[in-house]
């Protein structure tokens, strides 16, 4: 983004300067345009992560996977994923002025709300509509902001998402071994941002019910709140027409200090999950994620 952080003296990447010089050259909806058949070849010849869609939109619809339907759901999900990777390329020709003008806020003040309590902001997503765009909204409202990431192969991918990030005002770390470095960030008011809809790692996952069916959302964001005492925002940016955004950030959630620490982590957790669920209900095919959030066969269960 050409105005987000400071820049680097470092040299960036040579994939980096490539990425800017065509962020810049190429128009925004020629990328989207461009994205479709790249999508439908990606959904016709990938096929683990095709049939893995399917049982997810089966289970959010209530349908077998093989549902005309379903079918074609997921093959919107793919498309709405090219559109993020055309994002990912683009945002970073973009300035925040530029962000302003395009996007549309639900629940704005919630920002400062979160802000107000001192003790800095969690900020929660998922693979849902543009990442990017979503990212943008605690820029504009002039976080510093400190993610966590797994490590990338190969390093020309690594250097790309690590200078994107940075020239973002985005830090990341490791995933493992981050804990304190993370509530450190805080303590100073900054912003930590982390995805809910990656899976678990290293088994601290806790399992609540999302879209009817028991599934394992991963702990460490309720666990940050509780050590830190940082209020949490579930956000996210839609595609609408135009080239245009909407955004969703939901009010503050707290941790309760009166309960016991795995029960306030699984009311802090069912709460996200929550506004999740919300998001994808309003926008079932601009979640596009993988992996299978539910085990089993994706058969919807008896009566639906």
């Amino acid at each position: 983004m050409a105005d987000a952080g400071a820049r680097d003296e470092r040299t960036d990447p040579w994939v980096y300067t490539l990425n800017r010089g065509l962020a810049q050259l190429v128009p925004l909806p020629f990328g989207y345009w461009l994205s479709v058949p790249i999508a439908d070849i990606f959904h016709r010849l990938w096929r683990s992560k095709r049939e893995a869609a399917r049982r997810n939109h089966a289970r959010m619809l209530g349908r077998l996977p093989d549902d005309p339907l379903v079918e074609q759901m997921a093959h919107r999900t793919f498309r709405h994923f090219g559109r993020y990777i055309v994002e990912l390329l683009s945002v970073q020709g973009w300035s925040l002025d530029v962000m302003r003008e395009r996007i549309d806020i639900e629940g704005d003040e919630h920002f400062d709300e979160a802000r107000a309590y001192g003790k800095g902001v969690i900020f929660t997503s998922a693979h849902m509509g543009s990442i990017e765009v979503a990212g943008t909204l605690a820029l504009v409202k002039g976080f510093k902001i400190t993610s966590v990431a797994q490590r990338l192969e190969p390093k020309m991918l690594r250097d790309w998402v690590m200078a994107c990030r940075a020239k973002m005002g985005i830090e990341l770390l490791p995933s493992a071994r981050s804990g304190m470095k993370l509530v450190r960030r805080l303590r100073r008011g900054e912003m930590v941002a982390l995805v809910v809809d990656m899976g678990v790692s290293g088994g601290d996952g806790l399992t609540v019910r999302f879209f009817d069916h028991e599934t394992v959302f991963p702990a460490g964001p309720a666990r940050l709140a509780r050590l830190s005492g940082a209020p949490i925002v579930f956000g996210w940016a839609a595609r609408m027409p135009g080239g245009r955004y909407l955004a969703h950030v939901s009010a503050p959630i707290l941790s309760n200090r009166e309960l016991e620490a795995e029960e306030d982590a699984m009311e802090i957790t069912r709460r996200i999950v929550d506004e999740f669920e919300r998001a994808v209900r309003r926008y079932p095919a601009q979640w596009y994620v993988f992996r299978d959030m539910w085990s089993g066969d994706g058969r919807p269960p008896l009566g639906r």
